[in-house]
């Protein structure tokens, strides 16, 4: 009887967490906080990851080619270190640089990824503000990405509500 009853919560705390996590991809597709730029042959994909961390905010940017082949020469160095100095958030009074830009190794052959955190309290604002990426790796373009600080708070009040 009490293994019933085990599985039986179980169960919905999955339902429950699977249509939280729901609501926040379909919130973040909606808040602009999914974004995708094709840029000079490159598709550039930037996401807002809501993170139990209070104390980051975390971006995805997934940069592929278009046509669908491997990026040539990811595997050099230059893709990989010195990379936050090529990022940044504007805000209404600063420019902020990351705390940290990880490529991450997600054994994707067709592409490169980053992980670029910043800050919360410099980088968060109600406001709008943007990420940029002065990409000189792949389309030798300064590229933005227009976020809404608002949206930031919603997708995150989504996460952290219990």
């Amino acid at each position: 009887m009490i293994n019933k009853w085990v599985v039986v919560i179980a169960l919905l705390m999955t339902v429950g967490c699977a249509d939280r996590q729901k609501k926040i991809m379909q919130a973040t597709k909606d808040e602009g906080l999914l974004q995708e730029k094709t840029v000079n042959g490159f598709v550039l994909k930037m996401q807002y990851m809501s993170s139990e961390d209070k104390e980051l905010l975390h971006f995805v940017v997934n940069i592929t080619e278009s046509n669908g082949s491997p990026v040539k020469g990811a595997d050099n160095n230059m893709f990989s270190y010195g990379l936050d100095s090529l990022f940044g958030i504007v805000n209404v009074t600063d420019t902020l640089h990351p705390v940290d830009v990880i490529r991450v190794a997600n054994g994707g052959i067709g592409g490169v990824q980053y992980m670029v955190l910043f800050d919360r309290p410099a980088a968060y604002s109600d406001v709008n503000l943007f990420l940029f990426f002065r990409d000189r790796l792949f389309t030798q373009q300064f590229i933005t990405f227009p976020l809404k600080g608002s949206a930031i708070n919603r997708i995150d009040y989504l996460r952290w509500k219990q």
